[in-house]
């Protein structure tokens, strides 16, 4: 009798546990089950560290965490980055905040989701011995901006912001080695600070550098885009793929080293020192000591804004508001104080 009673103990209490870890095991196959989502991006430019963020939530595995396969498409000269976003070859692309205020005035359906530059890396620079050390001394002297976007707006929004008449300056044609600049023939150019400054001060050039934002310059760089179908069908994809990349990016931030290494297994350029040189110089315009990285503010939306109308580079005026989201960044962000 009491063997009888003992087996239908066992049984009482054995039934429960199997039946719940069947249940449990059900679930979690059916969730191994459901396939990650397919996701692009559309790069601003080749491989290298300007993207170390990218690498280290794709090697880290936080893309896999949130169940998504990312792919990058590499960007360059000539590349169009808004064009995949409008075709659906790309979920989302970087894009110069110049660019993405003016193609969202012409109507193109598309919008910023997070600022990964949260200042812009442009500056102007001279030769040392030049003496040519504040937008002032611009005046007399040539200056290679023209055929580069971000550089001609930040260039005529310094110089009107200052009261200087740009009429008494040379500008010429931007040439990416720097030909006319090294040739003495430009006493300026332009210059990204993570890249070719790092090149030029590699070769041994000693230069003065001239950055917009300490004359009340500011723009953003490295946008991350969405387009405005995607936003409004697929929120929460575009959470998840945030949340990943903005871990990359602090990761990024918090190991110049390690970004590196995953920079290095894509990079066109496999020089371990330029490539962590570019790395040292971004971190400072990506984690500014303010707010949280990609972090938006609405007054420097308006800034931005502003310096295009007032150059009549906007074809149709628009509210600045409708350029961007904090939809996404205040979900992350959320999440990451819980």
């Amino acid at each position: 009798m009491k063997k009888i009673v003992i087996i239908f103990i066992l049984i009482f209490i054995v039934l429960p546990v199997l039946s719940m870890n069947l249940l449990l095991s059900g679930c979690t196959s059916q969730k191994a089950s459901v396939p990650p989502d397919e996701v692009s991006v559309q790069l601003k430019w080749v491989h290298q560290a300007q993207f170390a963020g990218f690498y280290l939530a794709q090697d880290e595995g936080y893309y896999s965490v949130e169940n998504i396969n990312v792919k990058f498409i590499e960007g360059g000269a000539g590349i169009d980055l808004v064009e995949p976003l409008i075709n659906g070859q790309a979920d989302f692309s970087q894009i110069p905040p110049e660019q993405l205020i003016m193609e969202c005035c012409r109507g193109v359906p598309i919008k910023a989701i997070a600022a990964i530059y949260r200042q812009s890396p442009v500056v102007f620079i001279s030769k040392a011995d030049s003496q040519i050390i504040k937008p002032s001394d611009f005046i007399g002297k040539t200056v290679a901006i023209l055929g580069q976007t971000e550089a001609e707006i930040q260039f005529y929004a310094m110089m009107n912001k200052l009261g200087f008449d740009i009429s008494e300056v040379n500008l010429i044609e931007y040439s990416p080695d720097y030909t006319e600049f090294l040739n003495n023939e430009a006493d300026v150019t332009y210059v990204y600070i993570t890249g070719g400054l790092i090149k030029l001060q590699q070769k041994g050039y000693e230069l003065n550098i001239i950055w917009p934002g300490d004359y009340g310059v500011k723009f953003y760089a490295d946008l991350l885009v969405a387009n405005e179908d995607m936003i409004s069908q697929n929120p929460g994809l575009i959470t998840r793929f945030l949340k990943a990349t903005l871990k990359g990016w602090e990761d990024a931030i918090g190991g110049s080293e390690s970004a590196v290494e995953s920079t290095l297994k894509y990079a066109k350029i496999k020089e371990r020192e330029l490539q962590l040189a570019m790395m040292n110089a971004q971190e400072p315009l990506i984690n500014t000591g303010e707010d949280y990285i990609g972090w938006m503010k609405d007054e420097e939306w308006q800034a931005m804004y502003k310096t295009l109308f007032e150059q009549k580079l906007i074809d149709t005026p628009i509210d600045y508001k409708k350029l961007y989201t904090m939809e996404f960044l205040n979900k992350v962000y959320k999440e990451k104080t819980e």
